[in-house]
């Protein structure tokens, strides 16, 4: 907001603008990301490829895909800690 003589004057709100990237520079942009992810310990499987093919081709939402993500994490750690936990000696 701008004061214009007595009345304040409300600026235009925008839409952000469009992403202009070519495909090739999304791709690079993305193999960038899977690298920094990769090199933090992060392996893709083909599970999880197939659930990122399936939003790019607008098959699930992303939300869809999150949730997928976060059951598959939970049931992941709920195995790991079962095996992990040592039955009690009498």
């Amino acid at each position: 907001m701008t004061r214009f003589g007595r009345r304040y004057k409300m600026g235009s709100v925008t839409k952000p603008s469009k992403d202009t990237r070519s495909a090739a520079e999304k791709a690079r942009d993305t193999a960038g990301i899977v690298g920094n992810l990769k090199h933090e310990g992060y392996l893709p499987t083909p599970e999880a490829e197939a659930v990122h093919q399936r939003v790019a081709r607008g098959e699930i939402t992303t939300e869809e895909a999150i949730k997928l993500f976060r059951d598959r994490a939970l049931n992941q750690d709920t195995e790991l800690t079962a095996r992990n936990r040592r039955p009690e000696r009498a």
